[in-house]
């Protein structure tokens, strides 16, 4: 099934006022249509957060994972392990985090 670009967008814009009001951005930087995969950037601000994988794996991740045709989303940026990504995802109440995240 090939990504929702619409449904994509959608998402985007759900979660980019959260990630604006703390000074950075989020940007789709490969789309592997149909393998289902999104890899995104959290660009400004983000890059230098402490916070990161929280933010991914909390409002992003779930998001994104919402849109028809996603079944994975990658940040290249998020340094933490699958297993400490799956905690977090736990704790926050958010899509649960396989180890090919």
């Amino acid at each position: 099934m090939a990504i929702d670009q619409q449904q994509l967008a959608q998402a985007l814009d759900m979660v980019r006022p959260l990630i604006l009001g703390h000074g950075g951005d989020i940007r789709v930087v490969e789309d592997s249509r149909q393998e289902g995969r999104v890899q995104v950037q959290l660009v400004g601000a983000c890059r230098a957060c402490p916070n990161i994988a929280m933010t991914f794996v909390g409002p992003v991740r779930t998001a994104l994972l919402a849109v028809d045709g996603i079944t994975e989303v990658e940040c290249g940026q998020v340094r933490s392990s699958p297993r400490t990504l799956a905690r977090l995802a736990g704790i926050l109440g958010a899509a649960p985090v396989g180890s090919a995240s």
